[in-house]
């Protein structure tokens, strides 16, 4: 039976995990964090992937990974740890806007109603660069949106390879092994090894790829599985709460103290998320 459940709860996934991310990059360096990220997500889809395995649209699916997990999560990543992540996450999450953009260059029919949306997103943006404890947030702010512009492409990029007839499981585990190999290329590159942090057990591990997994894992999979069953419009509304969601967990779990002008740009890009894909 159809139900929204499963994009509650990968919306709930999505808002949690940032919060703890800020944490966890104390800890890593960018590369490093990531390379674990994508690198964990492929060993635990490798066999369910391999199972339901085609090539069909796999040259897409690694373009994907590259563009979206590897060059636009670090991004993201590098604005969470700037600007924190009741910030990061409301301005990352424009790209839902950006693929509606996009359509106009490729000759669909986009309604009003996105213009009005640009609008919101525009005083939110604003909103957030002028909250906080005068702390300048351009920088974090810049990241985030030239992540969104990366995650918009590698969108852009799935649907064309699900479209080809990719099987889901496989083109996602083909953007994190793509992701992981270009990432280990960098780390070993840059000899990254030397800044690997020291002292951490096996509990750390497991409560860091505990958000890790569910992040690029189980939201991800309960993501395709709700477009599956209530449609993409339905899905991407109720996910694109979670920047909001962020910013109330991270103020109750006393990570972070955003304010209310931080809530009004957060509720304003929320807003016009909901009416650009509702509409």
């Amino acid at each position: 039976m159809a139900s929204p459940a499963y994009a509650i709860g990968a919306a709930l996934i999505w808002a949690f995990s940032p919060i703890y991310y800020r944490g966890f990059l104390e800890k890593f360096d960018v590369v490093s964090f990531n390379l674990l990220r994508t690198a964990a997500a492929t060993a635990v889809l490798a066999v369910p992937a391999l199972y339901f395995w085609n090539t069909a649209g796999l040259g897409l699916a690694v373009v994907s990974g590259i563009v979206t997990l590897t060059c636009g999560d670090s991004l993201f990543f590098l604005s969470i740890r700037e600007a924190g992540a009741s910030v990061a996450a409301p301005v990352v999450y424009v790209y839902v806007l950006m693929i509606q953009i996009v359509g106009v260059a490729l000759g669909q029919l986009v309604p009003y109603t996105n213009l009005m949306a640009a609008l919101m997103v525009l005083a939110g943006v604003y909103g957030l660069s002028r909250g906080g404890d005068g702390k300048p947030r351009g920088k974090g702010i810049a990241l985030a949106t030239s992540a969104a512009v990366f995650w918009t492409i590698g969108q852009e990029l799935i649907q064309a390879s699900t479209d080809a007839g990719g099987n889901f499981l496989a083109v996602t585990f083909a953007r994190n092994a793509a992701a992981a190999l270009a990432l280990g290329l960098v780390f070993l590159a840059t000899r990254r090894r030397r800044m690997w942090p020291s002292g951490l057990g096996v509990q750390s591990y497991g409560f860091i790829l505990f958000f890790m997994l569910g992040d690029l894992v189980l939201g991800s999979v309960l993501f395709v599985y709700s477009i599956s069953t209530v449609g993409v419009a339905l899905t991407v509304i109720l996910t694109s709460l979670s920047p909001l969601l962020t910013q109330v967990f991270s103020r109750a779990l006393g990570k972070e103290s955003p304010s209310l002008l931080d809530f009004a740009g957060g509720i304003l890009i929320v807003g016009a998320l909901v009416l650009a894909v509702a509409l």
